[in-house]
């Protein structure tokens, strides 16, 4: 894609969800408010992932009118690959050697480790889209619907115990069987690929979307207060049905803004400090102790100060950002 014809608001789009993904992990009102902090950390902030995957969904449109795909994947797949080594201090364990830990690791690997399965989850979904692309508007729709509420069945049959036998309730509260590339990221990615190919975003106007952004926050906030009141559910809640209409549109919106650049610095600024906050807020848990919005607040700014110097070597060493 031309720089020239970037989009800025998707990009400040992208850093303010990376500054969102801080505060989930942060649980940003955790010391001041449960309501607030459930509604925020199961609710709105819940945004954050399924936007990055729009995002990269529309773009990748492009790459697959072009039939770019390789060069697509190696980035992807390299950038994995690399954060999988920054972070493999805490996930690798070198002198536990069992079939038991190995399998541990390879599973950490196929899957990501922590905030790293969204790489993991976006490569799956660009190789189904790539499957799928042909398929008529109908047909993608009922994909992206059929995946996304099996997903989200699933995740809250486990997060209820609805089932009685203890191995369907365990598999049913085991993250990674519904938050993968299938049930999760699939849907997102292919929802951006859809708004490119059929220009869904040019097709609305500014006043409607925001409208329906506004809508689509209640809705979530909603489904997030039900789901606090419930004396059942004792898990985090990562799949809201309301996303699916909160994310689309709240994307379109940042679309309708259409502020054109050739500077990929806030894209950049976005990518660091989602990659390397998580080592910043292990540091600070360590040696600081702080309450959860000085914590979040002092991971942003960390997060920020060493995402420039990130990018001047990612300047030179493209597959870090």
């Amino acid at each position: 894609m031309n720089t020239l014809s970037r989009n800025i608001a998707l990009d400040i789009l992208k850093l303010v969800m990376a500054f969102i993904v801080i505060g989930l992990h942060t649980q940003f009102l955790h010391d001041f408010t449960k309501v607030g902090n459930f509604l925020t950390c199961n609710g709105v902030f819940r945004i954050a992932v399924p936007m990055f995957l729009l995002i990269n969904g529309f773009y990748f449109y492009s790459f697959a009118c072009e039939k770019k795909y390789i060069h697509w994947f190696k980035r992807v797949l390299f950038l994995y690959l690399f954060w999988m080594m920054v972070y493999s201090y805490f996930w690798w364990k070198p002198f536990e050697i069992s079939l038991e830990t190995l399998l541990a690791i390879l599973e950490i690997f196929l899957v990501g480790y922590l905030h790293l399965w969204y790489l993991a989850a976006l490569l799956g979904a660009a190789l189904i889209m790539i499957i799928v692309k042909k398929f008529s508007a109908k047909t993608l729709v009922a994909a992206i619907l059929i995946t996304f509420l099996s997903g989200t069945a699933i995740q809250y049959a486990g997060n209820y115990h609805i089932f009685d036998m203890p191995l369907l309730d365990r598999v049913a509260n085991t993250k990674w069987v519904y938050r993968n590339f299938l049930f999760f990221a699939f849907p997102f990615f292919s929802i951006g690929f859809f708004i490119n190919k059929y220009d869904v975003h040019k097709k609305i106007s500014f006043e409607l979307s925001l409208i329906v952004t506004v809508i689509g926050f209640i809705l979530v906030l909603g489904e997030s207060y039900l789901n606090l009141l419930s004396p059942i559910n004792d898990k985090d809640f990562d799949m809201l049905v309301s996303l699916l209409i909160l994310c689309p549109i709240l994307f379109i919106l940042f679309m309708n803004f259409e502020f054109k650049g050739g500077s990929k610095q806030f894209a950049l600024y976005a990518s660091g400090v989602y990659f390397v906050h998580l080592i910043i807020l292990f540091a600070y848990r360590k040696f600081m102790h702080l309450n959860s919005i000085e914590l979040t607040l002092a991971v942003i700014a960390t997060s920020l100060f060493i995402s420039f110097f990130l990018i001047k070597i990612n300047s030179k060493l493209k597959f870090i950002l």
